[in-house]
């Protein structure tokens, strides 16, 4: 029997099928499947649905600084200081100014420009701009008074965050049915969510769900993607709970009318040290319980705030390790440049490297106490 795409039926062959993320390859995802999705409904997904929700993730996935099969991540735009400066941020870490700042005084006859621009391309584009209106300027002159300078922001950045919304959902619904088809290797219980998927009917099969407790053993330092299908012929339930970052987490209601067999599978990516672990997931949910997953508490955004505030703090310490080996590094290469020539290592030299990296690391560390 030919494998086809679940959603269209179109038989999946070299020319027809794709490689499927069953986790979006833009969050780290590594677990995927050619046996899914074709091309052409692979790549609607990709431009609304998966679109929407990698774009909601995309601010964890740069400050974690997830590798991707392919591709960068993307940078974060939008994130304002206290006084109101936006900044973007690049390579998960790195502020940058969003726009170049640009001040014009006159006094007693005299025009000053102050120009603040991100790199030297962008300082001389306006510069040109200038020219025409004062064609008297020098560009060369004004070329040599430039001065670079890279500087630690003193100011805390502020950015908003929102997860949900039909898009989104529609995309962790299909996350899930492509999990119970992959692990599964059939689809008679999950075919009835097809026109959801394919946007022919709207269903209400998603939520957020933060548990009271945890569910499963959380290592120290450790973000993981989770996903676990559960299936009980019993009590008629197939769902499965789905983890992000170790931070956001839904609910997928598969089907309420399950009489397939007895199912409890369990994938969870390390996305730090990307690599597959093991976990041993506790959630057997009753009916009566599902029906209260609904209601959304003032709990959950507790819990939520809980979850990605430990997420952050192991971001923020992933970012302090680089700098620190930063310092480190361009303090060799300083002492190393000056005395390049020297055969072997003088006393000198350790204590000039020595004074350089000290200096280095105070001043980091005044700035990280100013935030």
């Amino acid at each position: 029997m030919n494998t086809c795409c679940y959603l269209c039926k179109i038989i999946l062959n070299s020319h027809t099928e794709s490689k499927e993320h069953i986790l979006l390859n833009s969050i780290g995802g590594r677990l995927k499947s050619k046996k899914l999705l074709c091309r052409t409904c692979n790549s609607n997904f990709g431009h609304d649905a998966d679109n929407e929700l990698a774009n909601q993730l995309s601010f964890l996935s740069s400050l974690l600084q997830i590798k991707r099969e392919k591709g960068s991540n993307p940078i974060i735009k939008g994130a304002k200081t206290k006084s109101g400066v936006v900044y973007n941020i690049v390579g998960g870490s790195k502020p940058v100014l969003a726009m170049p700042k640009f001040e014009k005084k006159e006094e007693n006859g005299k025009i000053t420009y102050a120009i603040i621009a991100r790199d030297i391309k962008e300082s001389m584009n306006i510069l040109k701009g200038l020219k025409k209106k004062h064609p008297e300027l020098d560009l060369e002159s004004v070329k040599q008074k430039m001065i670079r300078k890279e500087e630690y922001l003193d100011e805390a950045l502020t950015h908003n965050l929102s997860i949900g919304g039909d898009l989104s959902f529609k995309s962790i619904a299909k996350t899930a049915v492509n999990f119970y088809i992959h692990t599964q290797n059939e689809i008679e219980h999950v075919n009835h969510l097809f026109p959801y998927l394919k946007g022919e009917l709207d269903l209400k099969i998603v939520k957020h769900f933060y548990p009271s407790k945890s569910i499963y053993k959380k290592e120290s330092n450790e973000v993981v993607h989770l996903i676990h299908l559960f299936g009980n012929k019993y009590n008629r339930l197939l769902y499965c709970f789905i983890e992000f970052f170790s931070s956001y987490s839904f609910f997928v209601l598969l089907s309420d009318n399950y009489q397939g067999k007895n199912i409890s599978s369990t994938y969870c990516y390390d996305v730090l040290k990307n690599l597959e672990v093991p976990k041993q997931v506790n959630l057997k949910l009753k009916s009566e319980v599902v029906s209260e997953i609904y209601k959304m508490s003032k709990n959950d955004f507790e819990k939520i705030t809980q979850k990605l505030h430990r997420v952050l703090e192991i971001a923020n310490k992933i970012q302090v390790d680089q700098e620190i080996s930063k310092l480190t590094k361009r303090a060799v290469d300083k002492v190393f440049e000056k005395y390049k020539h020297e055969p072997k290592i003088t006393e000198q030299m350790i204590n000039e490297f020595s004074q350089e990296i000290a200096h280095a690391y105070v001043r980091f560390a005044i700035r990280g106490q100013k935030k």
